[in-house]
């Protein structure tokens, strides 16, 4: 029985989501309004990555591509690691594990024969933003992805007749 790379990796950015939420509560106990606003920003940019593992939200997809490959993310998570790494011990280890997984990605992003799961591959950053990921059929056109297409461009033009005299 052979387990799924994707569910590994889908795994682990969960706990790494897990442990950016606890490292942010854990600064937000220390002493002092930068730590507070430190803890903030780890929780939230938790909350984000625990919910880009169950969908992929058009508004912060659009800003957040970096999420869709093994070094982005990677780069992300020795951010946010780093900025967790406090004074408390309940912050430096899950800063720690949170820096440990970033460097792993970012060396995973070098090894060809490592796939990142569906929710990191392009295909699901264009399906997010709502491009088209299929080629075109022989005649050179897109098919439409659902019954709600819109067309590129307006069916009606607001040309005057000209200047009114």
């Amino acid at each position: 029985m052979a387990i799924d790379s994707s569910l590994i990796f889908r795994v682990i950015n969960i706990v790494v989501a897990a442990f950016m939420i606890v490292g942010g509560v854990a600064t937000i106990i220390q002493e002092g309004f930068p730590n507070f606003i430190q803890g903030i920003f780890c929780i939230i940019f938790g909350a984000i990555t625990l919910v880009f593992e169950f969908r992929l939200p058009k508004q912060i997809t659009r800003y957040a591509s970096f999420m869709f490959s093994f070094l982005g993310r990677g780069i992300f998570y020795i951010f946010i690691g780093g900025i967790t790494l406090n004074y408390g011990g309940l912050s430096i280890a899950c800063g720690a594990i949170v820096l440990a997984v970033g460097i792993v990605y970012c060396i995973l992003e070098f090894i060809p024969n490592i796939q990142p799961p569906s929710n990191m591959e392009r295909e699901a950053f264009e399906n997010s933003l709502g491009y088209h990921t299929k080629p075109a059929d022989a005649g050179g056109h897109f098919q439409p992805p659902s019954s709600s297409y819109e067309p590129a461009y307006p069916q009606k033009t607001y040309v005057s007749d000209g200047a009114m005299v």
